[in-house]
């Protein structure tokens, strides 16, 4: 069968794994006349936001939902009778409401109620599947299974991010999760829009993002060497419209240009005082949340902090 595209073109098109491609949550529109518009660029919405950052601290195997601000009166008086998979079972902890709001929150947070009108609870999401792996992917993106794109890949698509020089859409996990990368994933939106993973279980400014320090070219040979590059990627991109992969690879070596000067600085913890340090306190998890925090005030639209690595194993009901 006689073949519609170039070998070249079809590693083009199919390819993920780019080395660089992980880096493309933000694409730079600076290089080349031909240069398209960059998705990444903040856009016009339709209302103006009070908020514009998110940080996701995804509690991987937290506490249920019936024990911290979801109160089910009726488990007590089902108390210990036979229903679907066990026995009924209320929670051991006492419940009452705070603030102007009213939001009922358990004992087991005897400070928070002191916020309680600064906080949104929701508690009208459900599934049908008690499982931890479709439970993950219901949370990230809403779907049971991996066809849909995550939340963060939703906000830099319809957001765009503020810090050219930094993914828009960061995701914080110490190793991988039991669904892995589909818990971040682009799905059929462009691949600039899919989650920058960062293992954070240990902050190594040098080390946390791979092969963006330049240890063989001076600044002025890096960007020379670039441009002719992005150049000569520019006349292959000519004579094949609209192909977004490989939009997206030519400009993803910009942004990873610029990351090495300022993603650096964004990972290093040890410029936070150690007063600050001590209030985050030590851990993995801990570390994620001042770099989320440090990010953010970079202009990163959305960063997502995983707590631990495996499957989910908190107390289901």
């Amino acid at each position: 069968m006689h073949s519609m595209f170039s070998r070249r073109e079809m590693l083009t098109r199919s390819g993920t794994g780019f080395g660089m491609l992980g880096l493309s949550s933000v694409l730079a529109n600076e290089v080349g006349a031909a240069a398209a518009p960059d998705p990444m660029i903040p856009k016009q919405t339709h209302f103006p936001a009070k908020a514009k950052n998110i940080i996701f601290l995804f509690m991987n195997g937290g506490p249920s939902h019936v024990d911290t601000f979801d109160p089910k009166p009726e488990l007590k008086k089902q108390e210990g009778k036979p229903g679907k998979g066990g026995k009924y079972m209320s929670s051991p902890y006492s419940f009452k409401r705070y603030g102007e709001s009213g939001i009922p929150m358990s004992e087991i947070y005897p400070h928070l109620s002191e916020c309680a009108d600064d906080l949104c609870i929701l508690n009208g999401m459900h599934t049908s599947t008690p499982n931890h792996e479709p439970g993950l992917l219901m949370m990230n993106s809403g779907a049971q299974q991996p066809v849909r794109p995550c939340l963060g890949s939703w906000v830099t698509y319809g957001l765009g991010t503020e810090n050219q020089n930094l993914p828009g859409f960061v995701v914080l996990c110490p190793g991988k999760p039991v669904v892995g990368p589909a818990l971040w994933g682009n799905s059929f939106l462009p691949g600039i829009f899919q989650g920058t993973h960062i293992n954070n279980s240990k902050i190594d400014p040098k080390n946390v993002i791979g092969h963006i320090q330049n240890r063989n070219l001076s600044s002025t040979s890096q960007r020379q060497l670039l441009d002719l590059l992005q150049q000569i990627n520019r006349k292959h991109l000519e004579k094949r419209e609209q192909d977004a992969q490989l939009e997206a690879r030519i400009q993803s070596l910009e942004i990873a240009y610029r990351m090495q000067f300022e993603a650096q600085d964004a990972f290093d913890v040890s410029n936070e005082t150690d007063t600050t340090q001590k209030a985050y306190g030590p851990g993995q998890f801990a570390n994620g949340c001042l770099v989320a925090r440090r990010l953010v005030e970079r202009g990163v639209r959305m960063v997502q902090v995983y707590y631990g690595s495996g499957p989910a194993v908190g107390r289901s009901r």
